[in-house]
């Protein structure tokens, strides 16, 4: 028992070491995130390990395979309606080189669209 008390002390202070200098520097250890353009406005999101199957309402997340630099495009956000809540259907938006922000902007700008087959959850939140 004094035994696991000790290790459980030392694994929570090691962990502590690790993540002092990341959040020094102004870093965080949180989940995995990124931004996502829909209407023209940025949107932060929360990279979440989910997957759901191909039913119910979605929205469109627009990938670029062309643009390792783009960031995704939606076609909706919280407060549009028929927001779906965060639930996305991923479609790859070919011949796009620069960073677009709208989804009517990404539909007349590709060579090509194709859905994935990707389903997954995941919050947008005012950047």
């Amino acid at each position: 028992m004094k035994r696991t008390m000790l290790l459980t002390l030392a694994a929570g202070l090691a962990a502590a070491a690790v993540a002092a200098p990341a959040m020094a520097d102004g870093k965080s250890l949180g989940p995995p995130g990124g931004t996502i353009y829909a209407f023209d406005q940025a949107f932060k999101t929360i990279g979440t390990p989910t997957s759901m199957p191909d039913r119910g309402p979605t929205d469109t997340l627009y990938m670029f395979p062309d643009c390792a630099t783009c960031a995704a495009v939606s076609d909706a956000a919280p407060g549009t309606p028929g927001y779906s809540g965060g639930r996305w259907k991923v479609v790859e938006a070919f011949g796009i080189t620069t960073q677009l922000t709208n989804a009517d902007a990404v539909v007349a700008a590709a060579s090509s669209l194709v859905d994935t087959g990707t389903r997954f959850v995941c919050p947008l939140i005012k950047a």
